[in-house]
């Protein structure tokens, strides 16, 4: 089971990307409310019981890459793979710029993003050492 984390500083997109992800039969979403960090029913705020797989990030459409720059970089260092699901060329471009490998377009079909999950999944465990 795939344990993804959704990230984004839009609560109705956050839920939208949270809802179709969900349906994913090898997925499963951590609960995340804004202002705190994932949690996995009963965990409390700042003690995180599970750490996501995966981190599906994305920013709204008015948000510059380079002000989430710093978030961005944190949640890299946590070793969860990072899929960015963009709104615009320009977001895409800006977060390649910073070293994300796995982007998906807003525009493109609900199985690209499900799929760039799972391959970010099996990259990340093909790293780690079990």
């Amino acid at each position: 089971m795939i344990v993804i984390q959704v990230a984004c500083d839009d609560e109705a997109f956050r839920a939208v990307v949270a809802e179709l992800l969900g349906h994913q039969r090898d997925m499963r979403v951590l609960r995340v409310s804004s202002g705190e960090r994932a949690d996995a029913g009963g965990a409390t705020q700042g003690a995180v019981s599970e750490h996501p797989d995966v981190v599906v990030y994305g920013i709204s459409p008015r948000s510059a890459v380079t002000s989430h720059a710093p978030e961005f970089r944190d949640m890299a260092s946590t070793g969860a793979a990072i899929v960015v699901f963009c709104t615009s060329p320009e977001q895409a471009a800006g977060f390649e710029d910073l070293g994300a490998e796995y982007l998906v377009d807003a525009n493109d079909p609900a199985r690209e993003l499900a799929a760039a999950v799972r391959a970010a999944y099996r990259h990340r465990a093909g790293q780690t050492i079990h």
